[in-house]
């Protein structure tokens, strides 16, 4: 080995909501597989089918259950998940 750590692979599972663009709020469950402290990627699972697709095109944040809020970019999406990537955002760019 050359010295460096091998990386730890650890999911974060858990639920939440998420904000969309027009203020409306959908409750998730979300799984993040890469979550280092600037730079997340996973998948939201959440029911789409009756949402306009504009919705995806700006920011989405999600509210996780422990409280972090996550700025997310929708890279990809179903009737049934999402495909993200984003950061957390610091404690005081948070929204209520």
């Amino acid at each position: 080995m050359d010295g460096l750590q091998p990386e730890k692979f650890v999911m974060l599972n858990g639920i939440g909501s998420v904000t969309l663009r027009s203020g409306r709020k959908l409750p998730v469950s979300y799984q993040f597989g890469a979550h280092q402290e600037h730079h997340w990627v996973g998948y939201l699972i959440v029911e789409t089918a009756h949402t306009d697709p504009s919705e995806f095109s700006y920011k989405v944040l999600l509210h996780c259950e422990g409280g972090t809020a996550v700025e997310l970019a929708v890279t990809n999406w179903t009737d049934q998940y999402m495909t993200v990537v984003g950061r957390p955002l610091p404690q005081l760019d948070r929204v209520a």
